[in-house]
């Protein structure tokens, strides 16, 4: 039961951290959902922790924001264990 609160809140925080990039980014969702082919109400479910992101997508969405994989992954890592 713990593992499964602890992946569920790795998906909510990884949208979290995604929105946040995006928005110092000054992208719209529109604007980041266009940059890696995606519809903007999947990124809506990702940002609000209701879809689960493939690892495609998640390297795809680091890219566009300029940020390193591993960066994500640590603030999230940070940030649930926090």
């Amino acid at each position: 039961m713990r593992e499964e609160r602890r992946r569920e809140d790795a998906i909510k925080t990884f949208g979290l951290v995604i929105k946040e990039h995006r928005l110092q980014r000054g992208l719209s969702q529109d604007d980041l959902a266009s940059l890696i082919g995606m519809d903007r109400a999947h990124l809506s479910l990702l940002e609000t922790g209701k879809k689960q992101p493939t690892l495609s997508t998640i390297f795809n969405v680091c890219v566009e924001l300029g940020v390193e994989v591993s960066v994500v992954f640590a603030e999230i890592e940070r940030r649930i264990e926090s």
